[in-house]
């Protein structure tokens, strides 16, 4: 009888089994050997990650568009991109099931991801015309890389498993085996507090300070407000706080080794700079993000 890590790589390999049944049983393998954090990243990856962050194979970009009643969908535009830049970003949270049966049941080559209300209600009153619906077009093979990029941690980790000398009999494990999946932090996927298993193929490992900070995404922001700071000094945003600011976040990024600590400490300098120009569009974009990384 094949050992549970045996299944677990045979059913990674078959795309016919379902990726909700494979991490069902990388949860009860998880749970044999005490991995909590594999217990974390699979609640996360059935649940959804309502509420939290999302690791980066789970960040698409999006084509924003609005209905328009006579001409259908029309793509949102503004004067330098800066904003699309911020509000095509779409973050998939959904319950990875979910993500499965889009990708079985759904009809097309994109799906969509309304906007929020608020947002919707902002980018109108900058049109002067009142769009009753606001998306993000995305790709079918965001999706796709979804599904994909699970299917392979699964992989990797149950080899790794198996390199370590951990295989079971049937759906145990013995003392050995347990206190061997404890001693080797090779063998972790989660995204719990560790590098281990969230980096994705479009990421360096460098564009990552613990968690799930990714420095390229903050660098770009800072970017995009540097070139939009007028306006939003116009617009109520602290000028004297804002600016230099902005410059400390450009240099902390660029640096080869970057502090986690000193981007945090900068980004909340930076929602407090930006608190006076909430009514700018761009301004209300970058604090949606700021919160989004700091887990606001």
């Amino acid at each position: 009888m094949a050992s549970l890590v045996e299944e677990i790589q045979r059913e990674a390999l078959d795309t016919r089994t379902s990726i909700t049944t494979l991490l069902r049983k990388v949860k009860l393998a998880a749970a044999k050997l005490r991995l909590s954090e594999i217990e974390a990243w699979v609640d996360n990856e059935l649940n959804g990650y309502f509420n939290k962050d999302v690791p980066p194979y789970r960040k698409a970009r999006g084509i924003p568009k609005a209905h328009n009643p006579f001409n259908g969908w029309i793509p949102i535009m503004d004067r330098d991109g800066s904003l699309i830049e911020l509000i095509s970003q779409v973050k998939l949270r959904q319950a990875i099931s979910a993500i499965e049966d889009l990708l079985t049941n759904g009809d097309g080559d994109s799906f969509q991801v309304p906007l929020p209300p608020k947002l919707i209600s902002q980018l109108n009153a900058q049109a002067g015309f009142e769009f009753g619906e606001m998306v993000n077009f995305i790709g079918r093979g965001a999706l796709v890389n979804v599904i994909d990029q699970v299917r392979t941690k699964v992989l990797d980790w149950a080899i790794e498993l198996e390199k370590s000398g951990i295989k079971g009999n049937g759906i145990s494990f013995n003392a050995e085996e347990i206190q061997a999946a404890k001693n080797n932090a090779g063998i972790n996927i989660g995204s719990v507090g560790t590098l281990v298993g969230v980096i994705g193929n479009q990421n360096q490992v460098n564009d990552i300070v613990g968690g799930n900070l990714n420095t390229s995404e903050v660098r770009r922001l800072a970017q995009q407000l540097e070139i939009n700071l007028p306006e939003l000094v116009s617009s109520g945003a602290n000028e004297d706080f804002l600016s230099p600011t902005i410059q400390k976040l450009l240099n902390e990024t660029e640096k080869p080794d970057p502090s986690k600590k000193a981007i945090n400490g900068l980004l909340g300098d930076l929602r407090t700079a930006l608190a006076g120009a909430t009514g700018n569009l761009m301004a209300t974009g970058a604090l949606s993000m700021i919160n989004s990384i700091l887990g606001a």
